[in-house]
């Protein structure tokens, strides 16, 4: 435990410790800071506590304030990386203008450094010209904080609503000769597990062929798929198969809380470079699509994001009617003292 201001004490984050998870929860849903983002669920995001990403530790506390809950952080550990992630820096908004923001970052700092990681990293949502706008706020904070813009492309965050636009108005595009489409739930069938893991690592610029020295138990796949479980999502997955090979040639992924019904997180989709240019990836995504509305019919609203400079996906998801509605910018610190 640490006292970063005489009025301000952090203790660890424990989704044991009923009470302090629930004003955590309240504390989310009171800082609602991005306008239209879907709200937190409380079964995901208590899940978030036990479950983290794959290859990734999480550290998760808390700063009291007159012993209730002010502010919270979160940083992202990834193994064998010398950067420390800051997920979550978050002051209850009749809270802020204070120093706690400052006090958490000091925090976030400190922890980084007892991890060995030599950068700090976090991110900023910030308007697109033309698009809603964003409170100016966080960027001036981690301006202040000394925050370097990082190299690389932005974020690109999108929304499809379903209920302006449909893109199954004109059906699911046929199939390339070829190919065959394949379906799955939550859980990866074992003969897929390697072959989502290598795509989705490589991006599809490798691993075509299943690594016959990876386990299927130990596949990337099903460590994200431990995550998903145990924080209460439910998935949709399609893929598509190169008959001549056998091979999984791509394949796309829509998720969901359980809470939230009329929002899910369109993921990853992935088509390996060997089979680009037959469309595979908007069929990927508009059967997917179907097959989600059909079981979950009470989705309205699909969120993705996709890095800037990856212009065909982006086309594809403006294609299906997604718009953009800002961009997600990432910045890096040095993980050194914050006086």
């Amino acid at each position: 435990m640490t006292d970063s201001t005489p009025e301000l004490r952090f203790i660890p984050l424990s989704a044991d410790d009923d009470d302090t998870a629930g004003q955590w929860l309240q504390l989310m849903a009171e800082a609602d800071d991005v306008p239209g983002a879907a709200p937190p669920c409380s079964v995901d995001m208590i899940g978030s506590l036990r479950f983290a990403p794959p290859a990734t530790a999480l550290e998760d506390w808390v700063a009291l304030y007159d012993g209730q809950v002010a502010g919270a952080l979160r940083i992202a550990l990834p193994n064998g990386a010398p950067v420390a992630r800051v997920d979550q820096l978050l002051v209850h908004p009749k809270l802020r203008r204070r120093g706690m923001g400052r006090a958490l970052f000091g925090k976030a700092r400190e922890l980084a450094a007892e991890h060995g990681r030599t950068t700090l990293a976090g991110m900023t949502v910030e308007p697109l010209e033309g698009g809603p706008a964003r409170d100016p706020a966080p960027r001036a904070f981690v301006a202040a904080l000394g925050g370097v813009r990082a190299e690389g492309p932005s974020g690109l965050h999108q929304w499809l609503d379903l209920r302006r636009h449909d893109p199954l108005a004109d059906g699911v595009p046929a199939l390339p000769q070829g190919y065959g489409l394949v379906r799955w739930g939550t859980v990866t069938p074992d003969a897929y597990a390697v072959p989502v893991s290598l795509l989705e690592q490589s991006l599809g610029d490798t691993g075509a062929e299943p690594d016959p020295d990876q386990e299927v138990e130990t596949s990337y796949a099903r460590a994200f798929e431990t995550m998903r479980v145990g924080r209460g999502r439910r998935a949709y997955h399609t893929g598509v198969v190169h008959e001549a090979s056998g091979t999984l040639a791509g394949y796309t992924s829509v998720s969901k809380t359980t809470g939230n019904p009329e929002y899910a997180l369109q993921g990853m989709t992935v088509v390996h470079r060997a089979h680009r240019g037959h469309g595979l990836g908007l069929l990927l995504k508009l059967s997917n699509l179907e097959n989600v509305l059909r079981q979950e019919p009470a989705v309205r609203l699909l969120e993705t994001a996709n890095a800037e400079d990856n212009h065909s996906m982006i086309a594809v998801n403006r294609a299906m009617g997604f718009l953009p509605q800002d961009r997600w910018v990432s910045w890096t610190f040095g993980a050194g003292s914050s006086d």
